[in-house]
């Protein structure tokens, strides 16, 4: 039949083993170079001293933690003075002395914030921290929340050595206080144990979240709940 190829006929095909498939051109490609990766080093862990005093969070409020009454010795911890009449928010915690163990400013116990570059003195004078007595400790600040960190950051304190951080989470925070000197004291201890930070005065008593509220006891103490050292 005239067209049809012949049997003989073999036209000229490409042998495909002298071509490298797009595959095969992958697989003997050399392998890109990767800048080295710094991963981040874990810190090592804060060890926990054995002498001195730490503070701790009152999570499980006790006969003697729960009671909680004005007026309480007042600590401010920043050098800036405020000016009256000026509106501020206050920043604060309450701890209390949970040791057997009268301080005096001999003793030089100190507090911070992270941020600061100074300590104060919690104790001036012939004042004293007895046992189960509370103390405000508190900045005046146009911030919201004042601290670098609110999972890290706090109120720092050395307590004959032994450092660590009272973190004062959202009970510390009070929005908007016009500043008058004759009225703040009892304007703090009211806020302190009456205001919403505290669920009304009633948190302490039963265990409501409350979490401006901590406690200082012998670093020596087997607690796992001490500021920075979990």
């Amino acid at each position: 039949m005239t067209g049809r190829p012949k049997a003989r006929y073999r036209p000229g095909l490409e042998r495909l083993e002298g071509k490298q498939l797009p595959s095969g051109l992958a697989a003997h490609a050399p392998a890109p170079r990767r800048a080295p990766v710094d991963l981040p080093r874990p810190e090592p862990a804060a060890v926990k001293p054995s002498t001195g005093y730490l503070v701790f969070r009152v999570t499980n409020p006790n006969r003697f933690n729960s009671v909680v009454k004005p007026p309480f010795q007042q600590v401010k911890v920043q050098r800036e003075e405020p000016v009256p009449g000026r509106q501020y928010n206050i920043l604060s915690i309450l701890v209390r002395n949970g040791t057997a163990r009268t301080f005096t400013a001999a003793d030089g116990l100190e507090v911070k914030l992270s941020q600061q570059d100074y300590e104060t003195p919690i104790l001036t004078g012939d004042q004293t921290w007895d046992p189960g007595e509370w103390i405000v400790f508190y900045v005046l600040t146009k911030k919201y929340y004042p601290v670098p960190s609110q999972v890290k950051s706090g109120f720092v304190f050395d307590l004959e050595g032994a450092r660590s951080v009272a973190i004062p989470g959202p009970s510390a925070i009070f929005q908007r206080i016009t500043y008058d000197p004759d009225r703040f004291a009892r304007q703090l201890d009211w806020i302190t144990a009456f205001g919403p930070g505290s669920q009304g005065g009633r948190g302490y008593k039963y265990g409501m979240p409350v979490t401006n509220v901590n406690e200082i006891v012998s670093a020596k103490a087997d607690r796992n709940d001490f500021g920075g050292y979990f």
